[in-house]
């Protein structure tokens, strides 16, 4: 007879215990994977960013502006042509006030270096102590003071003129990439969604994609009216106080709101040197600076949180780490594009986390 078989050779061999460690290591390689291509992203937008921010900039426009084209498709006009229409009515806009406020901004950089030396006679109070302790730290003896580094007038407009032709290349950019984007809006959304693979995908990029747009063109809406109401009220306040070219004031003032904290801290530091050119160094002459600050303070603390709502309210901190991100990596124009793309990603972050989005 045969022996029977051991106990130890009738069971099945163990299954193999998953080693915890090997887990935690794949798992680390993978978040720095994704790390390494998130810094490679930044990089490249920060080297690209005469390229990628007029880009960035037109999608974000085009998005507004694709609004009122789905209102002229809804009348009968094909898509393309409505696209058309509405980019070549706000460019024909623009170069309007582009050619109405030409003479007037030309005047107003020519006394720039003028407005800067004022602004340095009144800050250097602030600013001495800070100099005397800046000497004292690196023990030097020499008296510093303020001066402007901007040199001549001519040497200054220089400067700008080199900065300005860039500029237009990228002003450029921005107006081709806005007609192509709002003109064929419809097919590049359609393409996007068909070349998913899944229904859900399908339907979650559709939601995605129709909030993303309400958000900003409520966003948009709500702040372009409130900053027209004060744009129109500081250029009444620079008519009223004697400042020349209230036209222009109202339009930096439109320009500059939409650069929060920096914006309006340039058209206050603006006002009062012109307010000292004109009215010499007395109490009248901050009057154009406190009106617009009393204005703008109003707009922001009681007006803009009442037409957007609580669906709108962001964390302060957030928008301040965004605006300083964004304006690192593209200057200016990254701060004005600052609000749009973290609601934007805030918008995205929500639907992807199933919860309630920013929606108007």
């Amino acid at each position: 007879m045969d022996k029977p078989a051991s106990s130890a050779q009738a069971q099945p061999p163990a299954a193999p215990v998953p080693d915890e460690r090997m887990d935690n290591v794949l798992r680390l390689a993978c978040y720095s994977v994704i790390g390494l291509f998130g810094l490679g992203l930044l990089t490249v937008l920060k080297i690209a960013s005469d390229l990628v921010v007029p880009i960035v900039g037109a999608i974000l426009v085009g998005t507004i502006l694709s609004r009122i084209s789905d209102r002229l498709t809804r009348l009968g006009l094909s898509p393309m042509v409505s696209g058309l229409c509405v980019v070549g009515a706000a460019i024909a806009i623009s170069s309007v006030l582009i050619n109405a406020l030409i003479d007037p901004f030309t005047a107003f950089i020519s006394q720039a270096p003028k407005m800067a030396e004022e602004v340095i006679a009144m800050t250097s109070p602030i600013l001495q102590p800070l100099a005397n302790l800046k000497n004292a730290l690196f023990q030097t003896h020499a008296t510093e003071s303020v001066q402007l580094a901007g040199g001549s007038e001519a040497e200054w407009l220089t400067s700008f003129l080199g900065r300005l032709t860039p500029a237009l290349g990228e002003l450029l950019v921005f107006f081709a990439t806005l007609a192509f984007f709002v003109a064929g809006r419809s097919s590049l959304r359609r393409r996007v969604i068909l070349a998913l693979p899944e229904r859900e995908s399908r339907l979650t990029a559709i939601k995605t994609i129709g909030a993303v747009e309400a958000v900003l063109a409520n966003y948009f809406g709500s702040v372009a009216v409130v900053y027209v109401a004060v744009a129109t009220a500081t250029g009444i306040v620079a008519f009223a106080c004697g400042l020349s070219n209230p036209l222009l004031w109202s339009a930096m003032t439109f320009v500059a709101s939409f650069i929060p904290y920096l914006g309006p801290a340039l058209i206050t530091v603006s006002l009062a040197a012109s307010g000292l050119l004109s009215q010499g160094h007395s109490l009248l002459a901050l009057a154009p600076a406190l009106a617009f600050v009393g204005v703008h303070a109003f707009s922001e603390i009681f007006v803009i949180p009442t037409m957007l709502g609580r669906r709108h309210e962001i964390n302060p901190l957030l928008i301040f780490l965004s605006i300083v991100f964004w304006s690192w990596m593209w200057g200016p124009v990254g701060a004005i594009l600052a609000v749009p793309i973290l609601l934007s990603a805030l918008t995205f972050v929500a639907l992807s986390t199933e919860d309630e989005p920013y929606l108007p």
